[in-house]
């Protein structure tokens, strides 16, 4: 099978084709025929040395601190099932699935999966690509619901353009929010299109200082400092950021303790019946997947060059059919 490897860090001159075996399944998992896989910002963090500060120390000894453990990246992916162990009993050959897989791998043709992966079938109303990318949006859900969003609160969403951040806006606006998008220029017409009521060109100018403040405030990129934050919520706003930074675990912290407001982050745990919820929003019409360029697997190095260069809207997606 093709995949995309890699075997050091750096430029992503240093992805690369390469023919391997197709996995051996165990008894107890499934064999997936990869149709399309997401390519997100997160693969270029993980394949480059640019990960800020004590982060990078942590994701390194995990992950590989001279040379990366996982050799082929990507996380989020739709395909095929072509053959299954004989321990499985939740899937068969010839289902059509989508979700993630939380040892990477997606960058390829085939890969091996635990009958317990958090995978769904395929939306009724979603193709290969659309559906690839779908689980980032659990990345989204859990967050508005730590942040407890609910009707009518008033949500700004920094960073908003990219695969986690058009999927929040729309489940922030089913929830009942009235979504504020910021992002670059570029992207604001895109982010109206899909439900925001109020865009911001983070480009502008310091958008913390026009005295609007906001019930909950979710950062994406992690980009808002400790005090623009806090000058955007009101008496009783939520921060929740998806970049868990060492750095703000304890201004956050004493935020909490001693005031109304709460600044929040963590990590995420995905869940099957979460993704079931999702794509009973994308087969209700309620929830949809922004696609901006598409690749084949050989370009998956122009792919990253792109994404680096912020000029991403919404998902970038790896068509292998």
């Amino acid at each position: 099978m093709k995949t995309i490897y890699y075997d050091r860090y750096g430029a992503p001159e240093v992805l690369y084709l390469k023919e391997l075996e197709k996995p051996v399944l165990k008894d107890n998992e499934i064999l997936l025929k990869i149709r399309a896989s997401a390519i997100t910002m997160g693969d270029c963090e993980m394949r480059s040395p640019k990960i800020p500060n004590v982060t990078w120390l942590i994701v390194r000894l995990f992950f590989g601190l001279r040379k990366p453990r996982k050799r082929i990246l990507g996380s989020y992916l739709a395909g095929e099932i072509e053959s299954v162990g004989k321990e499985v009993t939740s899937f068969s050959k010839g289902d059509r699935l989508f979700g993630i897989s939380e040892r990477f791998g997606a960058y390829a043709e085939y890969i091996s999966l635990s009958d317990k992966a958090v995978l769904t079938a395929l939306p009724s109303n979603m193709t290969y690509e659309e559906a690839a990318p779908v689980a980032l949006g659990l990345d989204s859900l859990h967050f508005l619901k730590k942040a407890k969003i609910n009707n009518k609160e008033e949500i700004l969403i920094n960073g908003a353009g990219g695969g986690i951040g058009t999927y929040a806006i729309q489940l922030a606006k089913y929830f009942g929010a009235q979504v504020t998008a910021v992002d670059s220029a570029d992207k604001l017409e895109m982010l109206r299109s899909i439900g925001a009521d109020k865009v911001i060109d983070y480009k502008a100018g310091d958008f913390s200082h026009d005295g609007t403040t906001y019930d909950v405030v979710f950062d994406v990129v992690g980009a808002l400092s400790h005090t623009r934050s806090l000058r955007l919520l009101n008496k009783n706003g939520r921060y929740i950021s998806a970049i868990p930074l060492l750095s703000r675990v304890l201004p956050n912290l004493w935020v909490s303790l001693t005031s109304k407001k709460k600044m929040m982050t963590g990590l995420t745990s995905p869940k099957i019946k979460d993704l079931e919820f999702l794509k009973e929003l994308i087969e209700a019409g309620t929830l949809k997947t922004i696609i901006d360029k598409k690749y084949a697997l050989e370009e998956v190095a122009d792919a990253h060059r792109y994404i680096e260069q912020d000029l991403k809207k919404g998902n970038v997606v790896i068509a292998l059919e």
